[in-house]
């Protein structure tokens, strides 16, 4: 079972790795991704069907550690391709925000997993209770309730192991995105601060109004945010100078 889960998760890999590099649309690779891995978890759940595991230990680790490493990639592509249906055509700066939520809302997701604790620590004194299908109660499925579940294939955990690998890895993913365009609307802004690009046109009086509105208005961090700094980032932007010094 073992070079078995092995052998798919090679050609899950090297499928990944020749749809990547297709010139395609990004979410038809991710589709076609969904598709290869989806495959070999129906293959998977046949070879189970047929395969009598040899001990408790051999079950424990199918279902606590191969199976979700399977299982979690289909998390993760499915879940990858949501975000990024949600976040085409959009502009980076509503892009970085978007990303952002879905972040804190993974680290959220990740805290308040009940299960989480005992895995991450590594313990082991209920993992029959956990991956043994025999041990299996509906009852107790709090996490992926359902009543068509098919106990021949599943245990109380192996969906929550598979659900915090792909957490983890979409965690990773986040990050990286926003990161990058962070550093993206960094240069933009950069660039357009240092290629005069907004000439502030009107008299200074009317953008000192202007300052004073959106300070009066608590425009910026729920008004926690100073006249002082709001004046500095316009003079900033639009390449002027008003000579503002009160706090």
């Amino acid at each position: 079972m073992e070079n078995f889960v092995r052998n798919s998760k090679l050609n899950i890999e090297e499928e990944i790795k020749r749809i990547e590099l297709q010139t395609v649309d990004p979410l038809d690779r991710i589709r076609q991704i969904i598709g290869v891995v989806q495959v070999s978890l129906t293959s998977l759940k046949t070879t189970v069907a047929g395969y009598q595991f040899r001990s408790a230990e051999e079950e424990i680790l199918f279902f606590k550690v191969w199976k979700p490493q399977i299982a979690g990639l289909l998390i993760f592509y499915v879940r990858l391709y949501q975000i990024e249906k949600n976040r085409t055509g959009k502009s980076p700066s509503i892009q970085c925000k978007y990303l952002k939520a879905e972040y804190e809302s993974l680290k959220k997701a990740l805290a308040d997993n009940s299960f989480y604790p005992y895995y991450q620590s590594g313990k082991t004194d209920s993992d029959e209770l956990y991956f043994m299908r025999e041990h299996y109660d509906i009852l107790s499925d709090t996490c992926h309730f359902s009543l068509d579940r098919d106990t021949t294939f599943s245990t109380l955990h192996d969906s929550s192991v598979a659900e915090i690998l792909a957490n983890r890895r979409l965690t990773q993913y986040l990050s990286d995105e926003i990161d990058s365009l962070s550093d993206e609307l960094h240069l933009r802004f950069t660039s357009i601060i240092e290629s005069n690009l907004l000439q502030w046109t009107d008299s200074k009086v009317a953008l000192v109004e202007f300052i004073y509105a959106l300070y009066a208005g608590k425009c910026f961090n729920n008004g926690a945010t100073s006249l002082k700094d709001i004046a500095f980032c316009c003079e900033t932007l639009f390449n002027i100078c008003l000579l503002y010094t009160s706090d």
